[in-house]
């Protein structure tokens, strides 16, 4: 049986093509497409299968909130229904899925070098799981239950409000208020966030032709330039301490995931004391806190093995 999974991104759509197997799944072929270049998800399907490929099943991890398998992404002018596509590419079976249960389908495959923790802590095997993950937007996920029969709760918790924690955090809201009117935590914890936290930092309008992406904001903090540096280590924290709420809302014991883009291509800055402090110093709960496992996971196939597996399992069900 073919399966088709997909992990579909603001920035890029990840695909994958395989062959179910009694343990999992073969991979007969993987690429990473612009999703921007194409007007639908159609288009980018059409772009990936070959002539004469044609999967039983399918899975689409997607960012945006569903309801009766259909959604409108929030970062793509992309719409889907899951019974269109179904019947427009002849499969027997299609899921949609938020992008991070899809990622939180994909933990338990997880290997020890796919991941870097930034506090050890003590989880138990039965506890709570959250993910956190800065990308084009920002999503959350929660996972309980076993690795054989996990329970993924879907969230939206991007768009909750921003909590300043000092006086700097305090400015950057008021700098942002008078533009957006309320200041979520996708606004800064997000790609065009970091852009943001650059512009607030160096006095200049969110609106600057000059500004340069959260790429070039990266390389430029790589090779030491000030005001980048100054961006990632505020954006680390600020990426910490919302993980922490996560952390005390769900009692995520099992630990909290970071996980995303940005997290690994801004590891060193993750790594730093202040983030650790930033994630734990929420009296009274710090003890807590500190007992609960923090990392940042590295595999940026992550949601797109997930989708592999749901895929599977629907594969299964229709035979």
């Amino acid at each position: 049986m073919l399966i088709l999974a997909a992990d579909i991104g603001g920035t890029s759509a990840r695909l994958l093509l395989a062959r179910g197997t009694d343990d999992g799944w073969q991979t007969l072929r993987l690429q990473t497409l612009a999703s921007r270049k194409h007007a639908d998800f159609s288009s980018l399907l059409r772009a990936f299968l070959l002539s004469g490929e044609h999967p039983q099943a399918a899975c689409i991890a997607l960012a945006g909130p569903l309801e009766h398998q259909r959604v409108q992404l929030t970062n793509l002018p992309w719409s889907l229904d899951a019974a269109e596509l179904a019947e427009s590419l002849g499969l027997r079976q299609v899921e949609l899925v938020n992008d991070f249960v899809a990622q939180a389908h994909g933990l338990p495959l997880l290997q020890p070098h796919q991941l870097c923790t930034l506090q050890t802590g003590a989880a138990p095997p039965e506890g709570v799981r959250a993910l956190l993950g800065a990308g084009s937007g920002l999503g959350m996920a929660l996972v309980a239950g076993t690795p054989q029969q996990p329970l993924v709760l879907r969230g939206e918790g991007g768009h909750a409000d921003f909590a300043p924690q000092d006086e700097q955090q305090l400015a950057l809201l008021r700098h942002l208020l008078p533009r957006h009117g309320r200041v979520s935590l996708e606004l800064l914890l997000s790609g065009p966030g970091l852009t943001r936290l650059y512009a607030f930092l160096g006095g200049q309008s969110v609106d600057a032709p000059t500004l340069p992406s959260a790429a070039q904001i990266s390389q430029a903090a790589a090779a030491g330039e000030v005001l980048a540096v100054a961006t990632l280590e505020l954006f680390a924290r600020l990426y910490a301490a919302v993980a922490g709420n996560l952390a005390l809302t769900a009692l995520a014991r099992g630990g909290v995931y970071l996980c995303g883009g940005i997290a690994p291509k801004i590891l060193p800055f993750l790594q730093r004391q202040e983030v650790r402090e930033a994630f734990c110093a929420k009296p009274p709960m710090r003890a807590l806190l500190e007992r609960i496992p923090l990392h940042v996971v590295l595999d940026e196939q992550l949601g797109l093995r997930g989708a592999a597996q749901i895929a599977v399992r629907l594969a299964r069900q229709a035979d």
